[in-house]
């Protein structure tokens, strides 16, 4: 076998590239995401759950006071080889990306005095001051079982429109949770997201870079990939399926007679207006691909319609 003409360097990128690849990918990722929470956070009754639910995604986490109190950050570590002997760091990068916890009286306590715009904007400035701007989600703990016990506080108008203001001012959601397992699932599933971040954006820039040579493309089962031609008739068939009472057996009827989406709708305008919903009706219908009987169905003039309609209505609001 004739030796491989790759220098060491060269294969060592290449592995370094792979793995880098590797642990982009879901469920890879996950371990290379650190959870930054203050001790507050932690505290009973909210915070109980939270480090088992990271723990089960496969997270780190790290016990840190925070520069604001109740607050969680993330961080991403990224392994990369830097010498021909295989020694590897790893580069740490601040994802732009915090929660800050409430409880109801605290929040109330914010509305009532007309506060809460002005905390929030001092959380961002602390958090921006320690590493990069954060994106803040707030959560609001116990605030309906509050309520419930102290009637009359604060009005919901009031409220909602405290919420409102940050929301708009400071591009801050919020979540009202009354649970520590709503509390942990938030955290879980915001670090989930962080984790898969890269991936998916590698994704979203690869196939924005091939528009023009594939319309359509993803990784996972059961979905039509297409490329230049390829493809486009498994993805009609696709689109036909989704068509309330059009089985499998009526698409490829239809594609038996017109087998691309443009050649229906040529058919579709050289019929005119009046004969067109009915141009599918008396199309044959095999049954799983055996012969054609005396009594084989047909679509019929209500699906053709149906099936017409779906294509070339231009009303939003028609109903099939």
């Amino acid at each position: 076998m004739p030796r491989s003409t790759q220098s060491n360097p060269d294969r060592l990128k290449r592995l370094a590239y792979n793995e880098e690849q590797r642990n982009q990918k879901p469920g890879h990722c996950n371990k290379f995401l650190h959870a930054v929470i203050d001790p507050d956070f932690l505290r009973e009754p909210h915070g109980s759950q939270v480090l088992p639910k990271l723990t089960e995604l496969g997270c780190k986490y790290e016990l840190e006071p925070q520069p604001t109190p109740s607050t969680v950050t993330f961080y991403r570590t990224v392994p990369s080889t830097v010498s021909t002997t295989g020694a590897v760091t790893e580069t740490r990068i601040d994802e732009p990306f915090a929660v800050l916890l409430l409880d109801g009286a605290t929040f109330l306590s914010y509305v009532r005095n007309y506060e809460l715009l002005t905390i929030v904007r001092t959380v961002k400035e602390q958090l921006r001051a320690a590493t990069v701007d954060k994106r803040l989600s707030l959560l609001v703990f116990g605030l309906v079982s509050y309520c419930r016990a102290n009637r009359g506080s604060v009005g919901r108008r009031q409220t909602e429109h405290a919420l409102t203001e940050v929301q708009l001012f400071e591009d801050v959601s919020h979540q009202l949770l009354e649970t520590a397992e709503q509390v942990a699932t938030f955290v879980s599933q915001l670090a989930r997201s962080i984790a898969e971040r890269p991936y998916k954006q590698q994704q979203t820039d690869r196939y924005a870079s091939e528009q023009g040579d594939q319309y359509f493309g993803n990784e996972k089962k059961g979905c039509v990939r297409v490329e230049g031609t390829a493809g486009l008739q498994q993805l009609f068939q696709a689109q036909l399926i989704k068509v309330p009472s059009v089985t499998l057996e009526i698409a490829e009827a239809i594609l038996g007679a017109y087998p691309t989406l443009n050649a229906l709708l040529q058919a579709f305008r050289d019929a005119g207006d009046e004969a067109a919903p009915n141009l599918l009706a008396p199309i044959t219908i095999r049954r799983a691909g055996g012969p054609i009987a005396a009594s084989a169905r047909r679509i019929g003039p209500e699906l053709s319609r149906k099936i017409y309609l779906l294509y070339t209505a231009t009303n939003p609001t028609q109903e099939l």
